[in-house]
């Protein structure tokens, strides 16, 4: 697997995570100013640079 597949798969699993910490937030009823759609955002954004760069980032993350 190449590093930007397992960048991929992190930010899979992170996103899986944050809904799960969401969710249970809400459904506690637990007041959050945490904004998790400025963080989903920011996110999808983060991983659309990563794919027009993931040539950079490969070569970046290789070890030396």
């Amino acid at each position: 697997m190449s590093n930007i597949e397992q960048y991929y798969k992190n930010c899979k699993t992170f996103r899986e995570q944050l809904a799960q910490i969401e969710h249970h937030i809400k459904g506690q009823h637990i007041y959050s100013a945490f904004d998790f759609a400025r963080l989903l955002s920011d996110l999808a954004e983060y991983e659309v640079w990563a794919q027009a760069n993931t040539r950079v980032i490969d070569a970046a993350l290789k070890p030396a």
